[in-house]
């Protein structure tokens, strides 16, 4: 249309009809120019009529229409490709790339001081190393790292061995020695700062109660510490019953033989008698039989009673043993390799090769197929997790974190459709599994990067399913950086969640028959001699209980007591003219219940011999009491209260000596300081308090 315009406003168009339109006008004299030549004004134009108009127009109209169709509109903007979505990022990672990075550190750890922005970097690296195949605790590196911070720290650098420390914690949260460490560093940093090296150690005590390795090792070491209580405990009771009533044995024994036998043969032969089952190697219970039967016959019915129980409790030693390796072990199994496998740090690829060829035999467990997968799919090895997960289903087909594990192996695979129904199902099955929502999300993400418009109503999903997952754990929050769930990293093991295997998982792999076996048949050859096992565990109680009756027979077998006044034997055969039932020698008798019958003299020597015999008595229950708090009471005549306070001591004082306990742990346990102040406050309230009791007790008495 603009072109005919234009030619329009070109050609004059003249109507035919009208008058003088053949003829053109002339110009006035006053329209010509003076100055313009022949030829100008003389008008060569040729006369274009109607119809060639009409040509030109539509030629005109027909050339804008060629035009038109490469014309673009004015305001229309470019169409832009979109760029494919960022991929997630995977690669395989072995343990020699993770040496060559260690290596890498301790080369710049050693230019440190003329070069500390290149440790720096390479530290850092580490860190990062440690995201990317999504490992919760590289162990050797932490405590490389431990080291490290030491040596700075004896060169007088006390900031770069904090910052070495604390980055150890980032690599090993879950290891008490690395807050160990970091607590020593900030104590020889600044030891007046409290709450750092406090905190520290706060972390510590709080990572062994949720290591099994540290936790089950204190458990066996305190179990261990009872045991080996108890069995003191029957010991130095029966010892100090000994000292206190065996004079009285000796001297009842001394009449079984003619009386041309003078007392210090009997009493030697009484001791050889006692000395057989260890002359025989019986075991340590027979001996205490033995030397219970032989002090029966003078022991309170409550004196009786404890050490009954006491020798009884001595023939469950042996099963108890057996069932504290068998319950707390965990160092040198299964469990142990499966756990750092799981945990995800160096040294585990034999391990891991042994768990890929049992899982193609079909022979791997639940267990080993989760740890495995973990394993590789945190080294890059896709296929191989997602044939571990599926293997794992089949074992427990229901189980939400495998669901969930399988899934974040398909999706990273590339598959964006079959995951979303194992992340829903899983999420339902489980509603406090924050990492099926998390994978849900991240998942929708993706399929809306990848389809675009095609997923578009999946929008408002994301927000939603991140939100929960962060509600369910708040640690998520940082694996963003924007509000709507922008990634912080496509790496596939910060991108998406795994779920870990539960602690419940290793513990039932944490097996050790052999060494609860061999346990069991050293304790009881030591404690019951090399008897039957079943016969082991009950004849110690069987034939305790035959010596509690037999002490019954005291009275009966007119076994000889002891004198209320003077401590000496009373006995029919020693002392003919004593009566039947009475408490006191037929000396004390005379001198303190008959009149006029003792010299004035005699009374004085007597009453001598009972103030130095009453002395005694305290003197003796008092140097027991100071020697083993709880003795003293026995000695005093308070068994129960005695051998309780004796079993308390005791232990406390056991754990003081093995203070490095039976069971070492991985790394570095807490610090001595640390581990012995509860023991060393409880041995000294302990020890005094009975003491305190020990000196009321001879006070009343």
């Amino acid at each position: 249309m603009l072109l005919a315009g234009s030619a329009l406003a070109q050609v004059e168009l003249v109507d035919p009809d009208a008058p003088g339109a053949r003829a053109p006008k002339k110009p006035s004299l006053d329209e010509v120019d003076p100055t313009a030549t022949a030829d100008e004004e003389e008008d060569d134009t040729p006369v274009i009529t109607s119809g060639t108009a009409r040509k030109i127009v539509d030629a005109g109209v027909k050339d804008l229409k060629e035009k038109l169709k490469d014309l673009k509109p004015l305001d229309t903007k470019p169409v832009v490709e979109r760029p494919p979505p960022p991929p997630i990022e995977t690669r395989i990672i072995t343990d020699g790339d993770l040496d060559l990075a260690w290596q890498v550190w301790r080369a710049a750890n050693e230019k440190s001081s003329s070069d500390i922005k290149g440790e720096q970097v390479a530290r850092q690296r580490l860190v990062e190393l440690k995201d990317e195949i999504g490992a919760t605790n590289l162990e050797t590196w932490a405590v490389g790292l431990l080291r490290a911070a030491e040596a700075h720290e004896e060169k007088g650098d006390s900031g770069g061995a904090v910052e070495i420390a604390l980055t150890a914690t980032q690599l090993a949260p879950d290891l008490p020695a690395t807050w160990v460490g970091l607590a020593r560093v900030y104590f020889f940093g600044d030891p007046s700062d409290f709450g750092r090296y406090l905190g520290a150690l706060k972390n510590a005590i709080v990572a062994q109660v949720s290591d099994p390795r540290y936790a089950r090792a204190a458990l066996a070491d305190l179990a261990t510490t009872l045991l080996f209580a108890l069995v003191l405990t029957a010991v130095v009771l029966l010892l100090v019953l000994a000292v206190r009533r065996g004079f009285y044995a000796l001297y009842d024994f001394h009449f079984l033989f003619p009386r041309v036998a003078s007392r210090w043969q009997t009493g030697a032969l009484a001791v050889v008698l006692l000395s057989l089952p260890i002359v025989f190697r019986l075991g340590l219970v027979p001996v205490l039989l033995v030397l219970f039967f032989a002090l029966a016959l003078y022991l309170t019915l409550a004196e009786r009673v404890v050490v009954a129980v006491l020798i009884g409790l001595l023939g469950l030693v042996p099963t108890l043993s057996s069932l504290v390796v068998d319950k707390l072990a965990f160092a040198g199994t299964r469990a142990e390799a499966l756990f750092a496998l799981e945990r995800g740090g160096t040294g585990s690829e034999g391990f891991a090769a042994e768990l890929t060829r049992l899982a193609s035999e079909d022979k791997a467990s639940y267990t080993e197929l989760m740890a495995l997968g973990r394993y590789d799919l945190r080294r890059g090895r896709i296929d191989a997790a997602i044939k571990s997960f599926r293997k794992a289903l089949t074992i427990r087909p229901d189980d939400p974190p495998a669901r969930i594990n399988l899934g974040m192996a398909m999706v990273i695979g590339g598959d964006l459709e079959n995951p979303r129904a194992l992340f829903e199902e899983a999420g339902k099955a489980a509603p406090s599994l924050a990492q099926a929502p998390y994978n849900l999300g991240r998942l929708t993400q993706r399929r809306l990067a990848v389809m675009g418009d095609k997923v578009a109503g999946e929008v408002d999903r994301i927000a939603s399913t991140l939100f929960q997952a962060r509600t369910l754990d708040p640690s998520y929050k940082s694996l963003s950086k924007d509000a709507d769930g922008t990634p912080r990293s496509m790496a596939a093991n910060v991108y998406l969640q795994s779920v870990p295997l539960p602690l419940d998982e290793f513990i039932g792999e944490a097996k050790a028959p052999d060494a609860a076996r061999r346990v069991k048949s050293q304790v009881q050859q030591l404690l019951t001699g090399d008897v039957n096992e079943t016969l082991a565990l009950v004849y110690p109680g069987l034939l305790a209980l035959l010596v509690l009756g037999f002490g019954a027979l005291a009275t009966t077998v007119h076994a000889a007591k002891v004198c209320n006044k003077c401590g000496r034997p009373v006995s029919k055969r020693g002392d003919p003219d004593v009566s039947v039932g009475s408490l006191m020698c037929t000396q004390c008798v005379n001198v303190f219940a008959r009149k006029n019958v003792a010299a004035p003299s005699l009374k004085v020597r007597k009453q001598l011999e009972v103030a130095r015999y009453q002395s005694r008595i305290e003197r003796t229950g008092s140097i027991l009491g100071f020697l083993c708090s709880g003795m003293g009471h026995v000695f005093a005549g308070f068994p129960a209260r005695g051998a309780f306070y004796g079993f308390l001591f005791i232990a406390l004082l056991t754990g003081a000596v093995l203070r490095n306990g039976v069971l070492r742990p991985p790394f570095e346990p807490l610090p001595l300081l640390v581990r012995m102040s509860p023991v060393g406050v409880c041995l000294v309230l302990v020890y005094v308090l009975t003491l305190r009791g020990l000196r009321k007790k001879q006070g009343t008495g």
